[in-house]
């Protein structure tokens, strides 16, 4: 048995102990779960564990021992397990606008277009190297308020170019890299930690920028639906149908 399997029935040794002495000297039939296992779970730490073991505790003596039916069992139907949440709901994918900007100013040129076309558009890190491999830049005529062009990147998943309304700033950007003709996902990924790093600030990778555009636009007062159709979240026809209401391409608050 290794360390991990150890740990664990030491741990369902101890809830199992836990409880037995809740339940000292009370007979397992005439339990009920309103006055005697919610109660014991009432403040408990590791309640999906508890609840885990003993509701294993039952199964055995139904199933195996034979010694109590299903109208003994409290727990049968009736106490579920909690799921846990995953570990990535747990962590914020949101970067801090401060530590953007901190990690901003510690790039080298090049990588700071990428870094500002992501945070201008929401793309994923696989569009901007697309994008800087073989996309384009389209002018603006418009007078719409804050678009001063079109990043066009091609071959998204639905096989269509994927039109981003951009700033003037993001634009320019847009244009260097594009000049430059490549953009290596490794090396920009490190060379955002490297700044993350030299800005004494906690690591963050090119791939939180999406969600971090998506929330700092809604919470800045941005219409959800018109951030799901910035960033494309949805069909392409749910977002050409969002589109057809409008007169220009919408533009929302980014962190560009």
């Amino acid at each position: 048995m290794d360390k991990n399997s150890s740990t664990w029935v030491k741990k369902q040794q101890g809830y199992l102990a836990w409880w037995a002495d809740q339940l000292k000297g009370r007979d397992l039939r005439k339990l009920t779960l309103l006055d005697d296992i919610l109660p014991a779970l009432e403040g408990a730490k590791a309640r999906g564990h508890r609840i885990a073991v003993l509701k294993r505790v039952y199964s055995w003596l139904r199933k195996v021992k034979h010694v109590l039916s299903v109208a003994e069992d409290p727990t049968f139907g009736r106490l579920t397990v909690p799921q846990a949440r995953p570990e990535q709901w747990k962590r914020t994918k949101v970067i801090p606008r401060e530590h953007y900007l901190l990690a901003h100013e510690y790039l080298a040129p090049h990588w700071r277009d990428g870094m500002n076309v992501q945070a201008g558009t929401g793309w994923h890190v696989s569009e901007l190297v697309r994008f800087a491999r073989m996309g384009s830049v389209e002018q603006y005529r418009s007078e719409a308020e804050g678009i001063a062009g079109m990043l066009v990147c091609p071959q998204t998943k639905s096989g269509e170019p994927l039109r981003t309304a951009v700033s003037a700033e993001v634009m320019e950007a847009g244009k260097r890299l594009l000049e430059r003709g490549s953009l290596s996902s490794e090396k920009y990924a490190l060379a955002i930690k490297g700044a993350c790093t030299a800005a004494g600030i906690p690591p963050f990778t090119p791939g939180r920028f999406r969600h971090s555009v998506a929330t700092w636009a809604i919470e800045k007062g941005a219409d959800p639906a018109s951030v799901a159709a910035f960033l494309n979240h949805k069909s392409p026809t749910t977002t050409r149908r969002f589109y057809a209401t409008h007169a220009v391409p919408t533009k929302v608050p980014t962190l560009r």
